[in-house]
């Protein structure tokens, strides 16, 4: 799965999970975990290298060997979405759709039908602004390089021209997808880690474990229950004017939380500073955003509409998100270090600003 960039409606039969039981609650339930007078149960915690970032995995639990048996089984889940997923690995069903597709129509499992139809909903909810096929336009700028530049007006023609969910044509009835346009490919990275992170919860939910944080890269996390004592997970999201004092906190429980931001990678060009996040609608990256975070019920959720919200004006993301329920966002708009917090009108109780965090 590439970790560069580019409302799930069906899941896989093995990971089918109701909206309505992820409604996000902010005052969670203290699962039963030892004893209401008891001392807490610890914190057990692995951390792996996955999908080309470092994931980790935190189960409070009393019994340390189911704790630790369940999280060896939730990075073994987020492995293999990584196989069924990867870019990189041409042995992966992804890799084989993206080099058949645009001969003709491509047979693929149960689950890559559901990930396709998944990325289909966000694409055409999100304005177009959400869309994994960006793949030709980011290579054309160089981010799967160690020195991205700005290409020419030709090669970013030739990229769009590539591009575009529109083209990508789905048969639910006979399992195949088809690409209209030869060079086009689906690119995993800006919803992979999210669908990861919802199966390896989706494990341990099946395992019994009330209270956990998935991560993948700290970018993209779902907090399952909540910590003895506390109303969720306290995430610190970063300030990247200053990595010393958070610029809020969010107490996480039931729900995800992911963030994109400039700082992580982007091509300067004289003046002009570019995000490695592009707006497919026109084909260039997007300018004067710095950060974005997204709370929503699912982890591929949050994951691909912080891209939607990196992309779109405030307008459009109210509408979007408001019709959402449980997805929330905070933004820095303009340049890092310059500019201003906006936060989705009806979150103010959920990012915590201006508090220690514990």
């Amino acid at each position: 799965m590439s970790s560069n960039p580019s409302s799930g409606i069906r899941q896989p039969a093995a990971s089918i999970i109701s909206r309505r039981s992820f409604a996000v609650t902010w005052v969670c339930a203290v699962p039963n975990l030892g004893g209401f007078f008891g001392a807490a149960p610890p914190i057990h915690r692995q951390s792996t290298k996955l999908m080309g970032t470092f994931c980790e995995i935190q189960v409070c639990h009393s019994d340390a060997v189911l704790a630790q048996q369940a999280i060896r089984r939730a990075f073994d889940e987020m492995e293999r979405v990584e196989r069924l997923l990867s870019n990189h690995d041409p042995a992966s069903e992804l890799s084989a759709l993206n080099r058949e597709a645009s001969r003709s129509p491509f047979r693929v499992s149960d689950e890559l039908l559901d990930f396709v139809l998944q990325c289909r909903a966000l694409y055409d909810a999100t304005e177009n602004a959400f869309d994994p096929t960006v793949g030709p336009l980011v290579r054309a700028w160089g981010f799967f390089t160690s020195h991205p530049e700005t290409p020419s007006d030709r090669d970013i023609a030739a990229a769009k021209a590539t591009s575009g969910f529109d083209k990508v044509q789905v048969n639910e009835a006979a399992r195949t997808v088809s690409f209209a346009t030869a060079g086009m490919e689906i690119d995993s990275g800006g919803i992979g880690k999210g669908y990861a992170v919802d199966r390896a919860v989706q494990v341990l939910r099946e395992v019994g474990i009330e209270a956990a944080l998935v991560s993948a890269g700290g970018s993209t996390l779902y907090a399952l229950g909540s910590r003895p004592g506390r109303p969720g997970w306290r995430i610190a999201i970063k300030n990247p004017a200053d990595w010393q004092r958070p610029l809020a906190l969010v107490d996480l429980c039931g729900s995800s939380l992911s963030t994109s931001g400039i700082s992580e990678r982007s091509v300067q060009a004289g003046s002009r500073r570019y995000s490695h996040i592009f707006d497919p609608r026109t084909g260039e990256p997007v300018e004067r955003m710095c950060q974005v975070t997204v709370i929503a019920p699912r982890a591929a959720e949050s994951d691909a509409l912080t891209k939607a919200a990196f992309i779109l004006p405030r307008d459009s993301v109210m509408n979007l998100f408001r019709r959402r329920p449980g997805v929330h966002a905070l933004r820095i708009e303009g340049p890092c270090g310059e500019g201003s917090v906006w936060i989705t009108p009806w979150s103010s109780s959920v990012f915590l600003q201006n508090r220690n965090s514990s």
